[in-house]
């Protein structure tokens, strides 16, 4: 299934239908959650829920129903392939994003997203998945579940919202209630307004997701305020992510918001904002990831971190560690490859970083970010291109960089390419940045690709080629 620009080619009298009803990419949010004009037929879908309208998308040539998604999820649900799933507002599974009194104080429902599964949303759609509630949304190499927008000319962002994932997780936005008692309930709020999440739990689950592709997201719900291509609000380690892409979303491709969650396989691909964004006590491990800037989009620092939470050293503070990560941007611009913001900490190792005009910018005194095993090509020559220290940092709040590092030169051409690992490093395994165990993989070479690797069919990125062909050239 190759996505020319979202895998679905909408047939033309539908993209006429469906922009009557609220559904085309400049719609208003005030007609979010109705279907204006559209006639539907009186029926739920067939899984269950949702309402079936009289719409149909034209998937591989075969003309697909369509079934519309709103509200509230409330029982468990299995979206299968015999319907195209379309959102224009949030839609939330569960109801955990309220403001609990206690943990125990949610609906346990569990939402299953077969391999193959199509979504096409507009406007402010977006998929909640509540605390207390799951996710179970593993594609296959061959029918990964896409989630775009209902455009088919794949030049677009901003055109719908994302997914997001709510856990019971430890935020440091709670600090004040995890110094006072284990008792006091945590209740942080997210900015686009979609919902309360936080606890006491990293080990958390929220269920399962892999072989995924979150692509054209990003919508504005508020004046500065984007919804990402991935959101990880106060999510546990008990939960699975591994082998997401998320490409050409108008925002962050991925942020953390706290939580402990793990990612193995991630590919980010020419998304407007960071790639990576870490806020308010994260703590979790990333192994391998694929990220591309700078394609059409002039994209922002490759990676943004920051403790944020109540104050610069809330508790907990954000500490994740990442390896065998490759950054590459086709745009210099004034970006840096990593701004480590106020207070927070992390260990990075075995980073492979190409045509960065900027390599490391820290942001404080409180800062305290590890690099290792790392090459990092920049093109700056300033002293500041190599190590801009903020509000009296210095040098020795990035061990193993300093202004007066040598640059190395990278040179990854396309970082998909399998020939793209770099240099031979001694075999080690990351320390894990929580309590959970057996994530990390051994590895003797720096960035995402193994060098040893001698055919693309064999690489753990080439599921996504075929579908997303234009990230890949």
């Amino acid at each position: 299934m190759e996505l020319k620009k979202l895998l679905v080619a909408m047939t033309a009298a539908s993209a006429v239908a469906l922009t009557a009803c609220g559904g085309g990419s400049s719609s208003s949010s005030s007609d979010d959650d109705n279907t204006g004009g559209t006639t539907t037929n009186d029926s739920t879908c067939s899984v269950g829920v949702g309402q079936e309208l009289d719409l149909t998308y034209t998937v591989d040539g075969v003309e697909m129903p369509v079934c519309l998604l709103s509200g509230n999820i409330m029982e468990d649900v299995t979206l299968t392939t015999d319907y195209v799933y379309t959102m224009t507002d949030y839609v939330r599974v569960g109801d955990g994003a309220g403001t609990l009194t206690s943990y125990d104080d949610t609906t346990e429902v569990t939402l299953t997203i077969n391999p193959g599964v199509a979504f096409r949303s507009n406007s402010k759609g977006t998929l909640i998945i509540t605390r207390g509630s799951n996710i179970i949304a593993n594609g296959t190499p061959t029918a990964p579940i896409v989630m775009s927008s209902i455009d088919d000319n794949y030049e677009g962002n901003k055109e719908w919202g994302g997914l997001v994932v709510q856990g019971f997780a430890k935020n440091n936005q709670c600090a004040n209630e995890y110094a006072a008692s284990p008792e006091e309930i945590c209740n942080t709020a997210d900015e686009a307004d979609t919902g309360n999440h936080g606890g006491n739990d990293d080990a958390d689950n929220s269920g399962s997701i892999s072989y995924l592709i979150v692509a054209e997201g990003g919508y504005e719900v508020v004046a500065d305020s984007e919804i990402n291509g991935i959101t990880l609000h106060s999510v546990g380690y008990g939960t699975t992510i591994e082998n997401v892409m998320v490409y050409n979303n108008y925002d962050d491709g991925v942020e953390f918001f706290g939580g402990a969650v793990n990612v193995k396989n991630l590919i980010l691909v020419d998304n407007g904002d960071e790639s990576i964004d870490w806020d308010d006590g994260y703590r979790g491990n990333i192994q391998f990831a694929l990220v591309r800037q700078g394609i059409s989009n002039p994209g922002d620092n490759g990676i943004e971190a920051d403790n944020a939470g109540l104050s610069n050293t809330a508790q907990p503070v954000s500490n994740p560690t990442l390896t065998n990560i490759t950054f590459q941007t086709g745009s210099e611009g004034s970006a840096y490859l990593m701004r480590g913001k106020v207070g927070t900490m992390g260990n990075l190792s075995k980073i492979a970083a190409d045509n960065y005009a900027k390599a490391f910018r820290i942001g404080n005194t409180e800062t305290d970010v590890t690099i290792s095993d790392s090459l990092v090509e920049f093109t700056g020559t300033a002293s500041s291109d190599v190590l801009r220290l903020d509000d009296s940092a210095t040098e020795s709040n990035i061990t193993g960089w300093s202004s007066s590092s040598t640059t190395d030169t990278v040179a990854l051409g396309n970082a998909f390419e399998v020939t793209g690992g770099n240099g031979s490093v001694s075999a080690s395994t990351a320390t894990s940045a929580n309590a959970s165990t057996g994530f990390f993989v051994e590895t003797d070479y720096i960035g995402a690709v193994d060098p040893t690797v001698t055919a693309a069919e064999s690489a753990w990125w080439y599921w996504a080629a075929s579908v997303v062909p234009a990230a890949f050239e």
